[in-house]
Parts: structure tokens; C-alpha cells; sequence
């Protein structure tokens, strides 16, 4: 295993670059007939999105550096004892208590085998992408698709930069949340389980909160207020009883922890319009005000935003909604980590929407590359630029994504009432 970084980082990058171009070049045609010759598929598959991570999981000895940070304070505060929101750890687990424990015992494991701990906090996020692949798989299988038609869907996952860079690289667990909220849909569209996707949902809000736009979407498509209340119950309820054991037990105030989790939204300044506003910050303008003075209406934002896509996708199936929901926030939100970036992408390859989504991940990879490979894995931006260009370097990076968001949210607005965006049952 490599110890130094900048050639561990280097042979990253080579593969970075081979990752992206195949899956540019990924077609449907072409892969169908090779994919058609296996056996077995989905085993085929899931060891193409095991090696696919694991190299470089393995070769890098580092992850974004706050995060991995974070995540080692709050394994260390977590078996020690010491109550997470308050301790040493202090802001640096800006989520419900549930993947904290997960945290705590890969600290342990990495202190009692050789596997350094960057390892070992990647490797939950590598699991989830091979089932969020097994899943897209399944799905397609179950909307009769040939077995070589349904493995190419799953590739695009499989073979997805931004859903490497996000888990084997940033070392951030999105793909968990993902995962959750894929099986929340699923037993949902499969067969209206509705006990089952509740309880999916819950998990998914209580490992982070955004899957929480899956409720209204849900709420609305519900036949009676009795089905309604079942499902808002046990989404709600999960997190609630989660959070409740962990102040029970640790005697603590509820309050930081539901201030932190409740109310992160993202660092402002690297997307969108506070990124604009940022980017002559080091030149000529004051933006640390002009951002301060606009902070206080995103959430008013947001929520207008997401209202209207919730209204106006009403008649769409749950996972059209839920896809055009988040890309509509995505479009108005201030505040942005790279990670969330992955959000979208299992849910736009269900939605068949290949074309879009290879857009969004080619420009999306290129944000993510600069982010990483100019500050958070090596800052080599700040030593080939002076401040303030590498500043703005960095926080200008969003741009093309951004507009690929733009576009794309505007097509599936308009596209609202076309078969096209129709799912199969």
C-alpha cells in the first residue's frame, strides 16, 4: 500500500481518467453484446464495481482531509464514551445519530488490524454502490428487460466517476443514504409495500435528512389518510426513536445534536449563486457580506422550490417526482458539499435518463477533480496559484454542472405531462 501521497494520488488520477472514459464511451449496443455472452451478469457486475473502488481505496492513504478528520474524532469520541455533539467532536457529525456507530466500530477495527482507518471508513460506502448496482439490476429484470439490457443500466453505476470519487476517494458515506431511499422507492413501486418503504425512509432520514423529500412525494400518492398516517409515522418515527435511545442513554441535551442536523445545509460559497457572489471575494467585493445578508432566505428558498416541483410533478410517478425534486433544490440551494452530487445519479439511471445523466457526470467529475485534487486530497491549487486565483478557481468550478442542472430541470419540467417520463409498472 502506498504511503506517499503525491505518487498514490498520481496513479489515482491515471485511473480517475480510464474510469471517466470508459464510461463516456459506454453504449448500450455495443455492451449489450459482450454483456449478452455471461453466464452469470449480475456477479460479473458486482465484481466489475468491487474492483472498480477497491483499487483506489486501496491506494490512496488519504481522503478528503476535514472529513476523514471528522470521522476519526467521532470514532475516538464514540469509544471513549464521550457524548458525540458535545465532545472533542464537536460540529463535526452534522447528522442524526445512527452512522456514528457504524464510525465507532471501523475505529476499532482499525485499531486492531493493519488496515489504516481511511480504509476502513470507505469500505460501508464501497458496499452500498455493489447493492445500489444489484438493485438498478433488479429493476430493470423486473420491467422484463433482457438480462443484457438491465446489466448495461447497472453499469452506468458501476463505471459512475462521481459515485467513485464520492466513495473511494472524498471517503464520504452518501451512497448509505442512497441506497436506503433506492429501497424505499423500491418497495414502494414493486408491489406498494407501504410498511416496508417506510421503514427504508426512516432509515435513510435518520442517516441523513435529505431523503426527507421522499415523504410529501409519497403522502400525496397514498390512496387514504389512514395509509398517510401509517407512512408519516413510521418514517418519522425511526429517527425520532433513534434519537431519543441516544439522549436517553447518553443523558445528554437534545439540542446541538438537532441544531447541527437539522439546520446543515452545505458550505455557501462553492455553488450556485453564492458561489458567484464568492468568486471576485478576494479581488473587489465584500462577499462574506453580501453572502451573510442572503443566507437567511435559502431555507424560504428551498422550501418555495421544492413546493413548486412537488406540485407540479403531482400526476408523475413517485421516482419522476422525486428526481425532478431534487434537482430542482439542487438548482436553488447555496450551500453544496461535493458529495452530494451522487444524490441524483441512481435515480436518473431507473428514470432512463442516460443522456442527461452522462452530462451531469462528466461535468460533475470535472467539479469533484477540482475540488479534490485542488484542495481537499493535496492542495495543489494554492501552490500553483496565488490565493486568490486558486480561490476562485475552485468555487467557479460548479459552473458547468450547474448549468447542466439548469437544462436538465427545466427538460423535465416541461416534459411533465409526456409518457416519456412515465415509468413502467
Amino acid at each position: 500500500m502506498w504511503t506517499d501521497v503525491i505518487p498514490a494520488l498520481n496513479l489515482a488520477l491515471i485511473w480517475l481518467l480510464g474510469l471517466t472514459c470508459a464510461f463516456i464511451f459506454l453504449n448500450q449496443s455495443r455492451v449489450s453484446k459482450t454483456l449478452a455472452r455471461l453466464k452469470y451478469p449480475l456477479l460479473f457486475l458486482l465484481l466489475v464495481t468491487l474492483f472498480i473502488r477497491l483499487v483506489p481505496l486501496l491506494l490512496l492513504p488519504v481522503g478528503a482531509g476535514y472529513d476523514i478528520e471528522s470521522f476519526h474524532l467521532v470514532g475516538n469520541a464514540f469509544l471513549n464514551g464521550e457524548e458525540i455533539y458535545t465532545s472533542a467532536a464537536r460540529g463535526r457529525h452534522p447528522y442524526l445519530p445512527l452512522h456514528l456507530y457504524l464510525i465507532g466500530f471501523l475505529t476499532h477495527l482499525s485499531r486492531i488490524t493493519p488496515l489504516p482507518f481511511v480504509v476502513w471508513i470507505k469500505l460501508p460506502a464501497v458496499i452500498a454502490d455493489l447493492l445500489i448496482t444489484a438493485v438498478i439490476y433488479d429493476v430493470f429484470r423486473r420491467w422484463h428487460e433482457t438480462e443484457s439490457a438491465a446489466a448495461f443500466w447497472a453499469l452506468l453505476y458501476a463505471l459512475n466517476p462521481i459515485s467513485v470519487l464520492v466513495t473511494s476517494y472524498h471517503g464520504q458515506f452518501d451512497s448509505l443514504p442512497v441506497l436506503l431511499l433506492l429501497f424505499s422507492w423500491f418497495t414502494w413501486h414493486f408491489g406498494r409495500q407501504i410498511t416496508k418503504s417506510a421503514v427504508f425512509s426512516g432509515f435513510s432520514i435518520l442517516y441523513k435528512t435529505w431523503p426527507i423529500i421522499f415523504l410529501p412525494v409519497i403522502f400525496i400518492r397514498l390512496p387514504d389518510n389512514r395509509r398517510r398516517l401509517t407512512y408519516i409515522l413510521i418514517s418519522i418515527g425511526i429517527p425520532v426513536a433513534f434519537t431519543a435511545a441516544y439522549v436517553l442513554i447518553m443523558d445528554s441535551n437534545p439540542v446541538p445534536m438537532l441544531r447541527r442536523a437539522l439546520t446543515h445545509s452545505g458550505v455557501p460559497g462553492y455553488w450556485g449563486l453564492s458561489a458567484l457572489i464568492y468568486v471576485p471575494g478576494g479581488f473587489w467585493l465584500d462577499s462574506e457580506a453580501v453572502v451573510a445578508a442572503i443566507l437567511p432566505y435559502q431555507r424560504v428558498i428551498l422550501l418555495l422550490a421544492g413546493l413548486f416541483a412537488l406540485w407540479w410533478t403531482r400526476r408523475q410517478s413517485a421516482l419522476d417526482a422525486l428526481l425532478t425534486i431534487l434537482l430542482t433544490i439542487f438548482l436553488v440551494t447555496f450551500g453544496m458539499g461535493i458529495q452530494w452530487l451522487l444524490w441524483p445519479v441512481a435515480f436518473a439511471i431507473v428514470a432512463r435518463e442516460e443522456r442527461w445523466l452522462k452530462w451531469y457526470t462528466i461535468m460533475g467529475t470535472l467539479m469533484m477533480f477540482i475540488h479534490l485534487y485542488g484542495l481537499h486530497l493535496y492542495p495543489w491549487a494554492r501552490q500553483l496559484f496565488e490565493p486568490p486565483v486558486a480561490d476562485a478557481l475552485i468555487r467557479i468550478s460548479f459552473l458547468p454542472v450547474w448549468i447542466v442542472v439548469l437544462l436538465w430541470t427545466i427538460n423535465r419540467l416541461r416534459r411533465v405531462n409526456e409518457s416519456v417520463v412515465a415509468l413502467p409498472s
